[in-house]
């Protein structure tokens, strides 16, 4: 944060590293005012920065202070609590910024607070979509990869007016599930379902080990009382025979199978496929074959032992969703988001399909399956839930030279509206990309917000990779590897002046804490050891980390908006059974994780039109309707006067005077879009460039 600023020159790490050693002291041990002062006239600084940020629990504790080198005087001094990442990274800035202040007088806005909103381009349909090129100016004969960014976004749908249910929960309950009382949880989690489901909807129950039992036949979810007390007699015992239970809670769901409603099997599991089909490309074959018929399926995996791979691979071709549980405390609370974003469903069937120029080819689709045939690029996303945002990318090859201005491609967006009864809506987007033969003039007119995305997206991978190769043998590697990631991060966090990028730094910063704690527990633990893998055991607790990077890696390349979604129950005619409190699982809400802010291109390149900042249209079918209520945001701390935007294109080192007077609000913030007419400017720059 304090290198944005001009005036100030930091002391490189390693030196002020020398120094301490020379005093034999720790970066965290530095305390005494006078050690201060002489570690800062040693290091030849005019100021000096010490403190610590702890993390303990959900807390982290901040205790700073800026003193004065010459004086021994303490310019500045914080000390802080915060719950959240957002907390802590929004007060770190604006300590940041209190110390540019402080030093240089200049004001500058270190994280200014973005919230980005679509504009409503199709205002009758409920999904929205936009695309953008990370580089809108492409370098004649450099080869590079461009990458196209697809974002949907779909408007706030009333769950009352939402389509009927058609559920089969599939229920792991083979020996391992009696450890840490999951099958208890998952229960509850059962029980949770039933009970907020209505009249109309249908509920079937399967459970699975060596064999297979239909504890509950496909109906519908009238006589709730008595489902809840067959769920309630579910025992464990046996193997894992997961072919057998899938196709089971397929067929319960193909009895009551129709359209204009969400027909899904939901399937849990905490071990591997033992019996039965155990192949994995057979079990992936078969939910591809149901998903054409209209069948989908979520899983959900818990723990250590099942085949991450294995349930996301059944959910990718499923079209549905796939679930990391590292603990059973978390069962309730990812049940109840899937079942949240059931109950408010906007689009079924959605395809994404790019139809790209002669020349141009499809090289690979972040995160998602796809299929190619002449020149078209087909992408299943399945389901899209209310108020949410898909990213699809696509990472483009080209020939090696184009013309001026080319339609790259043509985006296709099809989709059933149910929110009018299942019209199946098309749309379409053009993309145009202009050449160039000077690379100034390419890097001038690079998108931001693609590459900001691109930027967490190499970040979630390599953290995943780095995670991936951990053992007991290498964990001192480990933690060198991941702070190596850590300054790569922190760099582009500071190119793009990221939220979340500097969020992906803790996310490595914790990584490596559990590694550390890990190198020092394998030590005594194999010593007394008695040779059986235990849920603290180092390599469960290895294994457990290897699946929530790989798990990260697969949020990421979904969605731009990663989050746990809060359940709430529609409002209903409930007399028949009333139940519709939920269980005891603790269901508290998750902080949800903000959509990434999208950086302007500067303002006089008129050549790439800005679209306006808006709020998402709300379909209300009647007078009063209940809204999903969003999880509050952390209370937001106060930001200094500043006039400097985000709008300032990265590099560009543009000297602010001290703004005095008060901040206006700040202007809408606007995504770049390639659109056919707006390329006149652009031409101009180029004539001129060239």
């Amino acid at each position: 944060d304090l290198s944005l600023c001009d005036k100030i020159i930091l002391v490189e790490r390693a030196r002020l590293q020398e120094i301490l050693d020379e005093m034999q002291l720790a970066l965290s041990g530095v305390i005494d005012d006078d050690q201060v002062v002489e570690i800062g006239k040693m290091a030849g600084a005019n100021a000096i920065l010490v403190g610590s940020i702890v993390a303990g629990g959900d807390v982290y504790r901040l205790d700073a202070r800026l003193v004065d080198v010459a004086s021994g005087e303490v310019i500045l001094a914080e000390k802080k609590d915060w719950l959240s990442d957002d907390e802590i990274i929004r007060g770190v800035d604006e300590l940041a910024e209190q110390i540019i202040r402080n030093l240089t007088g200049e004001s500058i806005d270190i994280s200014p607070e973005f919230e980005y909103k679509p504009l409503s381009v199709y205002d009758d349909n409920v999904l929205t979509m936009e695309t953008a090129l990370d580089q809108p100016v492409w370098l004649n004969g450099s080869g590079d990869a461009v990458y196209l960014q697809v974002d949907i976004y779909s408007k706030e749908v009333p769950q009352r007016d939402r389509i009927p249910l058609n559920l089969a929960l599939v229920i792991d309950r083979s020996g391992s599930m009696a450890a840490e009382r999951k099958l208890d949880y998952v229960k509850n989690s059962a029980k949770f379902i039933v009970q907020n489901m209505s009249d109309d909807d249908i509920v079937s129950l399967v459970t699975y080990e060596s064999n297979v039992d239909v504890v509950v036949p496909a109906q519908p979810a009238r006589s709730r009382r008595k489902i809840i007390s067959l769920i309630d007699n579910i025992s464990s015992g046996g193997s894992t025979n997961l072919s057998g239970g899938m196709l089971e809670g397929y067929s319960q769901v193909r009895k009551y199978l129709k359209t204009g409603q969400v027909n899904r099997v939901l399937l849990l599991s905490d071990g591997l496929a033992n019996e039965g089909v155990t192949q994995p490309d057979k079990l992936m074959e078969i939910c591809y074959e149901k998903s054409k018929d209209g069948l989908s399926i979520s899983t959900f995996g818990v723990g250590a032992d099942f085949d991450e791979d294995l349930l996301q691979g059944l959910a990718d071709l499923g079209t549905g969703n796939y679930y990391y549980i590292h603990s059973p405390e978390e069962i309730p609370t990812i049940f109840a988001s899937e079942m949240s974003g059931l109950l408010a469903v906007a689009a079924q069937n959605v395809k994404v399909r790019l139809k790209t120029a002669q020349g141009v080819t499809v090289d690979d689709v972040i995160g998602y399956l796809s299929s190619t045939k002449d020149h078209q690029t087909e992408v299943a996303v399945g389901d899209i839930f209310s108020n949410d945002h898909y990213s699809i990318t696509f990472k483009l090859d080209l020939p090696k030279t184009i013309p001026d201005s080319l339609m790259l491609a043509r985006v296709f967006l099809n989709y059933d509206d149910v929110v009018h009864k299942g019209d199946r809506i098309q749309s379409n987007l053009a993309v145009y990309i202009k050449s160039t033969s000077s690379p100034e003039n390419r890097d001038y007119y690079r998108n931001p917000y693609v590459g900001e995305r691109l930027s967490l997206l190499n970040a979630s991978k390599q953290l995943e990779k780095v995670v991936s190769g951990a053992n007991e043998s290498n964990l001192s590697d480990v933690q060198q590897s991941l702070a190596k990631q850590a300054v790569a991060v922190a760099n582009s966090a500071r190119e793009f002046k990221s939220t979340d990028l500097k969020k992906k730094i803790l996310t490595i910063h914790r990584y490596s804490q559990q590694f550390a704690e890990v190198e020092k527990k394998a030590a005594t633990y194999n010593k007394y050891s008695t040779g059986s893998r235990s849920t603290t055991s180092p390599a469960y607790e290895i294994q457990s980390m290897k699946k929530a990077a790989k798990y990260d890696t697969y949020q990421m390349e979904k969605k731009d908006n990663i989050r746990v979604r809060i359940f709430q129950k529609p409002e209903e005619d409930t007399d028949r059974d009333s139940l519709n409190t939920p269980p005891e699982p603790d269901l508290n809400p998750v902080p949800i994780r903000p959509v990434p802010a999208p950086k302007p291109i500067p303002r006089h390149n008129n050549n790439l039109q800005m679209q306006e900042k808006s709020q998402p249209e709300t379909i209300d079918t009647r007078k009063s309707t209940p809204k999903i209520k969003p999880v509050p945001k952390p209370p937001k701390v106060k930001k200094l006067k500043s006039r400097e935007t985000k709008g300032v294109r990265p590099n560009s080192k543009k000297k602010k005077k001290p703004d005095t007077k008060t901040r206006k609000e700040k202007q809408p913030v606007k995504k770049p879009s390639i659109e056919s007419s707006n390329q006149k400017s652009l031409e101009n720059k180029d004539s001129k460039t060239d």
